[in-house]
């Protein structure tokens, strides 16, 4: 891992990477946050780095482990990037076969979600039912990050807000920002982030400070925080 010493070497680092990993290369993305993982997920990830490693694909096809991506009944599932075609419910038979088909640019469209209404398969994410009116915010990215790499969130934009902070050096700017934002707790309180934040800026403390983020699982009717925290911790 290379230390970064400023501000410009976050930027260059986070532009060589995504030059590096190269957009235009099919990538196989298995979810596997808690729902997949109950569905077989890791028995999919283990036959397909097998069958990469086999076939000698590991510069053809890229493989992303992730977390939940929302649609959890239809797990395990395969997304396959940069066509967005999505496999649900994959056994593992069929992911050699997806293996295969992905490599050669091919889609398998018996395996595909039928819409119950047409009839008809559809192939890319997207344009299922499910994610169709959907506007994605919190797990938005889930797809694109393995919550292991540091380097896949940088590479999708992560930090990016720390880093302007940062160049600015206006602590107070950042309290009002948030405070203007609106942001509120996601529990039953709703109390205003930027409000609290302005509390303990105003605690006098030497010997520094330290702001927790509450993940809790426990209160009945608030926000569950699991899938956001496995899929993207940072």
């Amino acid at each position: 891992m290379e230390r970064l010493r400023s501000i410009n070497d976050f930027i260059s680092l986070r532009d060589r990477r995504r030059l590096e990993w190269g957009p235009e290369i099919p990538t196989i993305v298995i979810p596997a946050g808690t729902c997949g993982q109950a569905s077989g997920a890791n028995d999919l990830i283990r036959i397909a780095k097998r069958e990469l490693l086999e076939k000698k694909l590991t510069g053809k096809v890229h493989l992303r482990i992730t977390g939940c991506h929302g649609f959890c009944q239809m797990e395990p599932s395969v997304l396959v990037e940069p066509r967005e075609t999505f496999y649900p419910r994959v056994n593992n038979k069929d992911m050699a076969r997806i293996i295969g088909a992905v490599s050669n640019g091919e889609v398998l469209r018996d395996l595909l979600l039928v819409n119950p209404e047409t009839g008809d398969p559809v192939e890319k994410q997207a344009d299922l039912p499910f994610f169709k009116k959907q506007v994605r915010t919190l797990l938005e990215r889930n797809e694109k990050i393995d919550p292991i790499r540091i380097l896949d969130y940088i590479e999708n934009g992560g930090y990016l807000a720390l880093a302007k902070v940062l160049s600015k050096a206006d602590p107070h700017s950042v309290i009002e920002a948030v405070r203007a934002s609106g942001l509120r707790g996601r529990g039953g309180a709703g109390f205003s982030t930027g409000l609290k934040w302005a509390m303990l800026a105003a605690e006098p403390c030497h010997g520094g400070k330290f702001l927790v983020c509450n993940a809790d699982e426990g209160d009945p009717g608030a926000y569950m925080d699991r899938s956001l925290l496995e899929g993207n911790p940072h």
